[in-house]
């Protein structure tokens, strides 16, 4: 196997230098250019981006409250002369340095709780690119189901025309009956009616991949790219393993819990007593005879446990929060499991159904063929020469809903499993894009 040769995160191709690749890394390069096409531009990563730079400003905010506090106090009194409290100074300045030297770990749990606020917006950020990675390869896959149905039916309808055109000859000549007219014309015109429903697949899923990439794009463009499924696909056990392992939502959930553990023990350290050393200077004295200036340093003990037993209760509602959370982990890893297991079925089931189709569709082409000629030789009738060309149409229709069905379930297999930056990045396990058969 070979290892993806991915595009670097957070840069793109051009489409022009996309489809100039060559075809054997076109496949990888091709839907890593369209992901990374739709995280560019897609304004909920960009928003959560920013939310990922608030909550790394808040870590430094909550180291910096291991430092000392300054403070600085004006006061400007005006007093009677019996007075005896105010009879110096009518102003007096205090400047205060106070450090805190224990805090029962409230500091700590400070820092802790916003590094986990930190890392909970990143895989955020990272669910939210998984998913749009998940709809731009559904939109890709519903374009080029609609775009090989589009081809086949193209075809079935010049087969048809092809039919009408020698029936009506037939007719002229008193050969065939005018009732083999009108089935004709009303083959082709279900054929054009069923072209037209495919043109507007093709169309919908093109202005849904304009939505997620929020550029124009045309059909031109991504048949350029030769996208073909990712294989082998392994075994389910292992792929349920490694899905959980790259889960951003598992990754989030951690750092939730991490987050909730830490405001656990803020909220037990604020029963706590906090003991600091503070500095001052004073300019001034209202009362006190002597120098105009003094410096004083304390030790201080300071508790402030709030309103009755609401510091207890503050305590308990952490902790149940906290539950909740682990609770939520394996909610979230039975929908994970769910999910892998349908995209698995989903691709095994699609490669077996792929490889009878080619099988089965090649032999439809030989009877259309030999039945034509028979036709004309009389030794078949013409419902039996219609039939076989609606039976073609099907089986190409079918075989292009497959076909998309089945690299769309591997790539979004691959998604789910390796994640979103091991994908872009080229990081995860090795994987082997095959081209089209």
């Amino acid at each position: 196997m070979t290892v993806f040769r991915m595009l670097p995160d957070k840069r793109r191709l051009s489409w022009a230098l996309a489809l100039s690749l060559a075809a054997a890394t076109a496949q990888a390069a091709g839907m890593v250019d369209l992901l990374n096409l739709a995280f560019d531009s897609n304004p909920s990563l960009q928003s959560q981006a920013n939310l990922v730079r608030a909550s790394q400003a808040d870590v430094k905010g909550a180291n910096w409250q291991f430092y000392p506090t300054p403070s600085v106090s004006v006061e400007q009194v005006s007093a009677s002369n019996q007075d005896t409290s105010y009879n110096k100074d009518s102003r007096v300045i205090t400047f205060r340095l106070q450090q805190p030297l224990w805090t029962a770990g409230r500091l700590t749990a400070g820092v802790g709780r916003a590094e986990a606020a930190t890392a909970a917006a990143a895989a955020q950020m990272e669910e939210t690119r998984l998913q749009l990675a998940l709809r731009t390869i559904q939109a890709w896959g519903e374009w080029r189901a609609g775009q090989q149905k589009l081809l086949a039916l193209r075809e079935s309808v010049q087969t048809h025309q092809r039919l009408v055109a020698l029936i009506q000859r037939r007719v002229e000549g008193g050969v065939s009956a005018v009732a083999d007219e009108v089935m004709a014309q009303g083959r082709l015109e279900q054929t054009r009616s069923e072209l037209a429903l495919a043109q507007a697949q093709q169309v919908s899923a093109l202005a849904r991949l304009e939505q997620l990439t929020g550029q124009r794009i045309e059909g031109a463009q991504l048949e350029g790219l030769d996208i073909g499924p990712v294989e082998p696909i392994e075994p389910l056990e292992p792929l349920l393993e490694r899905a959980w392992r790259n889960s951003p939502t598992s990754l989030k959930l951690e750092a939730q819990i991490r987050q909730q553990e830490m405001d656990v023990q803020i909220r037990k350290a604020q029963l706590m007593p906090e003991v600091y050393a503070r500095a001052e200077h004073q300019q001034g004295s209202f009362s006190a005879s002597g120098s105009n200036s003094a410096n004083r340093f304390f030790i201080g003990l300071s508790a402030t446990p709030g309103a009755g037993l609401s510091a207890v209760s503050g305590v308990d509602a952490a902790n149940a929060r906290l539950q909740a959370l682990q609770g939520d982990v394996e909610s979230a890893r039975r929908s994970l499991n769910e999910q892998i297991s349908l995209e698995h079925v989903s691709a095994r089931s699609q490669q077996q159904r792929r490889v009878s189709l080619v099988a089965g569709l090649r032999s439809i082409q030989a009877m259309v063929a030999s039945w034509d000629r028979q036709f004309l030789a009389g030794r078949k009738t013409w419902v039996e020469v219609m039939n076989a060309a609606r039976e073609l149409a099907q089986a190409q229709t079918t075989l292009a809903e497959v076909d998309a069905g089945y690299v769309t379930a591997t790539w979004r297999l691959a998604v789910l499993s390796e994640g979103v930056a091991a994908i872009v990045s080229g990081l995860g396990t090795p994987l082997q894009p095959t081209g089209q058969q």
